[in-house]
Order: C-alpha cells, then sequence, then structure tokens
C-alpha cells in the first residue's frame, strides 16, 4: 500500500486536500485488491494495481477535471467487443448499407466539434454520411443504377460511315478471309467495320441518334459496349415504347375496311386485332344472338385474334397470321405476341373467303399451348359466307410441349364460301416480329403472355377494343 501512495502525488494541492484524496484512493484500492484477490485468487498486487498518472497530459496545474475524467471513461466503454453476433450484426448493417451499432455510442460521446457524420431516424438507427466513405461497388440489396457519365459516349454517338466492301480481304475481328458462299461480309452498324458472321451474331438496340428503332447487327466488340445500355433503350426507343400512330378503325380509314392476312410488324398485327375486336363488339350490341356467349367470354383466359384467308374444293388450304393475348389474374391484359398459321381442310366444302378469327383460350393450359414456339391443332369447323357477311364456328384441340388444351373459334368471313370440314392447323410464334418489337433478344414467350412484361404503349388500341367487347358482360 505504500507503494501506491507513493505513485499518487499531487504537488499543486494542499496538504490538506492532498492527504484526503490520497486516503480515499488508498482505501478504494484496497477494497479493489481485496475483490480481485478474493475472485481470483492471489496475484502480484504491484504489478495489477501499480497505475501512473501523467503530470503533463492528464492534469493540469496538478488536478484533473472531472470532464476528462468523463470522456476517458467514455472512451474506454467504447472498446467494441469481438463475438459472434457482433460479427453477424456488422455483415448485415454492411448488406443493408446501414450501421445500427452506433445508435447507443453516438448519444455518449461529447465531442467540442459540431461536425456529425451520422444522421438519426425515428427508430433510433443512424445511417453514415455519405461524404466518409464512398464504396467501390453498389449495395448488394439496391437496385444497380447506370452511370450515365461512364456510358456517355456510348449513348451521344453519331452514325458512322460505313467503310467499303473492298477496304478488306478479311474479318476485322477474327482474320478469317471472306468467301462467296460460306464467309461473307457484313457491317457493324454501330462501328461501320466489315465483319464475318460468326463476329457479327448480336442484335442491339441502338442509341437515339441513329434512328433506328429495330435492334441492328453489331459486332461482338460493340455488342459489349451496348449490352448494359439495352434495358433504357427497350424503354425509350424500341417500337413498343411508341405510341401508336394507326388507331382510326372507323370507315372514314380505308385501312379498316379490310383486314389483309399477313402483317408484317406487330404495329399491323394491333391494328388488325383492334379493327376484329371493334367488329365483334358492335355486333354485339346490334343484335346479342350473333355476339359470342357472355358466358365463353367471362371464362376465358385468353384470346387469339387472326386474319386468315381460306380457299379450295374439298381439300382447302388456309394461311393467316395475328396475335394472342392473355388475361392475368387481376382481370388485365398480358403484353401481345405474334403468331402465323397454316393449315389443311378436308371435308364438302367449295369456295373461298377472308375470315377474322377469335380462338377463345378457356383455361391456362391452353395458354401455355400458345407459349410453344409451335404447336398443332386438329378439330372440325361448319362455315359459309355470301358477300360481306358470313360466319364461321370451330372446335378443335391443341397440344403443343408446352401444354395442350380445347379452344372454340368465332369468326366473321367475307367471300363465297359453304361447307363442313375437317381442319388441321400449324400455328408458329413469329421470333423475329416479336423481337423487332419489344427490342429485347432475351425476352421468351412465357415473358411475354405468362411474366410481368408490361403492356407496351404501341398496343393501346388493343386493349381499348378488349375493354370495350368486356364491357357488355
Amino acid at each position: 500500500m505504500a507503494l501506491l501512495e507513493r505513485v499518487v502525488s499531487f504537488s499543486s494541492l494542499s496538504d490538506h486536500k492532498e492527504n484526503q484524496y490520497a486516503k480515499n484512493f488508498t482505501c478504494y484500492s484496497q477494497r479493489q485488491l481485496e475483490n480481485d484477490t478474493f475472485s481470483s485468487g492471489p496475484k502480484n498486487v504491484i504489478q495489477d494495481c501499480k497505475y501512473s498518472f501523467s503530470n503533463d497530459s492528464e492534469f493540469l496545474d496538478g488536478y484533473g477535471s472531472d470532464d476528462d475524467h468523463y470522456i476517458a471513461a467514455q472512451q474506454a466503454k467504447v472498446q467494441p467487443v469481438v463475438n459472434l453476433k457482433n460479427v453477424i450484426s456488422g455483415i448485415a448493417a454492411i448488406l443493408k448499407g446501414r450501421n445500427k451499432g452506433l445508435a447507443s455510442i453516438q448519444p455518449q460521446q461529447n465531442f467540442s466539434s459540431s461536425v456529425s457524420f451520422l444522421e438519426y431516424e425515428k427508430d433510433g438507427g443512424s445511417i453514415l454520411h455519405s461524404s466518409v466513405c464512398i464504396p467501390s461497388a453498389p449495395p448488394l440489396l439496391q437496385p444497380e443504377a447506370i452511370n450515365y457519365h461512364a456510358f456517355r459516349d456510348v449513348l451521344e454517338a453519331e452514325p458512322p460511315e460505313w467503310l467499303p466492301d473492298s477496304f478488306t480481304t478479311i474479318c476485322m475481328q477474327c482474320s478469317a478471309p471472306f468467301t462467296a458462299l460460306t464467309r461473307g461480309r457484313h457491317h457493324c452498324r454501330f462501328c461501320g467495320g466489315v465483319f464475318c458472321k460468326a463476329c457479327t451474331r448480336g442484335r442491339c438496340l441502338l442509341p437515339v441518334k441513329f434512328r433506328m428503332r429495330d435492334p441492328q447487327r453489331v459486332c461482338d466488340m460493340c455488342f459489349d459496349r451496348l449490352d448494359p445500355l439495352q434495358s433504357i433503350l427497350v424503354n425509350s426507343i424500341s417500337n413498343a415504347a411508341q405510341s401508336a400512330k394507326h388507331d382510326v378503325t372507323d370507315w372514314t380509314c380505308t385501312r379498316a375496311w379490310l383486314n389483309l392476312p399477313v402483317g408484317l410488324s406487330m404495329e399491323h398485327e394491333i391494328y388488325k386485332a383492334a379493327n376484329t375486336l371493334k367488329s365483334y363488339s358492335l355486333v354485339a350490341r346490334q343484335n346479342r344472338e350473333k355476339a359470342i356467349p357472355q358466358a365463353v367470354l367471362k371464362d376465358a383466359k385468353g384470346l387469339a385474334i387472326l386474319t386468315m384467308v381460306k380457299a379450295g374444293t374439298i381439300l382447302s388450304y388456309k394461311f393467316g397470321t395475328g396475335l394472342v393475348v392473355s388475361r392475368r389474374s387481376d382481370g388485365t391484359w398480358s403484353a401481345p405476341s405474334a403468331i402465323l398459321s397454316v393449315g389443311l381442310g378436308w371435308g364438302a366444302q367449295i369456295g373461298g373467303e377472308l375470315m377474322d378469327f377469335i380462338v377463345i383460350l378457356r383455361d391456362y393450359e391452353t395458354v401455355k399451348t400458345f407459349c410453344s414456339r409451335m404447336h398443332c391443332s386438329l378439330g372440325a369447323g361448319l362455315s359459309a359466307a355470301a358477300g360481306p357477311v358470313g360466319r364461321v364456328l370451330e372446335a378443335d384441340l391443341r397440344a403443343g410441349y408446352r401444354g395442350s388444351g380445347m379452344c372454340y373459334t368465332y369468326s366473321c368471313s367475307k367471300g363465297a364460301f359453304v361447307g363442313v370440314s375437317m381442319e388441321g392447323n400449324v400455328v408458329v410464334t413469329r421470333m423475329q416480329v416479336n423481337l423487332r418489337f419489344y427490342g429485347d433478344p432475351y425476352l421468351t414467350i412465357t415473358d411475354i403472355l405468362l411474366g410481368t412484361v408490361e403492356r407496351p404503349k404501341a398496343a393501346a388500341p388493343l386493349y381499348s377494343a378488349l375493354d370495350d367487347l368486356y364491357s357488355n358482360l
């Protein structure tokens, strides 16, 4: 105990205060030593309890401040404890981009500076200011954003001047020599270079200054530069993101007088489908006996709308294009998918007609059939047409590698045809038409009909006609 009394000295205090403080410190040290000895056994008392104070750093004019003792005590408390719980909590805070562990420490600290790098929340948590630490990668649980400055040269690129075919006799990427039949020349639409077919397999949407809304052929190097920007370009310059230009379907527009059996683009298919649906809605309002039964429409999980031409005697041929949409569980309609149908008919029949079909998809298994690249149908039909007025009723069974189901077909036809026949059809999904419309090469038929693809802006006339058809239910 004498050693402790010699170590602790207060030169600037009065003798009375010095003796009183030394007495209190000695008593406290003695009690602490007794507790430590009782709990942990005999120890080296001098080594465990020796504590020296610095006269220059911790005391001013020979005595210490209460604030200094408080700050030192609080700094000693904030030392982190390393255990499994704290490690897991730290990892969770890093993944969430937050640091709640500092909430219990910050209110106890008393810094003289008014600058704070922590922002407090109502629930007691705190967020570290972004200027303290800028991570090299985006947080794992937050959506990744496109850095405009990193892709500025690509987004603002100008259309290049294509190199002439005579510029090179070999591919500018793989150096393979060009040949007449097996390895032809292809220009990259983004850089203008000359490449072989194997080095220009990619299709990408180009920036706005190129004024092209269809995916274009690009070389592999340009594909790597454009691929990260496709999500932006799909939502801005693709055909699906544009407003419909042809949306008039009344008698003032000659385009609406007759639907052609072949549509070269999705925009044309949307117009034909909207025109067909409005014709059915007009018939339903004028004569409900000639309309599609309301019970059939109400339970439909999807519709396939086609325009086909049919001609023959005993053996008939038919061909046409159209689109298919499915009805989601919330009652809204999916994005459209383009289809093509060819078929044969055999029976007592003669003549030729132009038909606007509406195929009722009764359940989701039938919708999955149209998610196949190709499926077949077999059924029977009754057809009669005279001039601009005619009706066709068919029932068929469809099967593809994604599903099968039964469908009902209703049609308004024009021409001169009569007959009863057995019908067989092959329906193919037009992948290139979908690609040119949506601009996304990774989009599948299932994503369009059963996925979460948003309704395209260009298909607004189609959805308006569908709402008009179902408004009578």
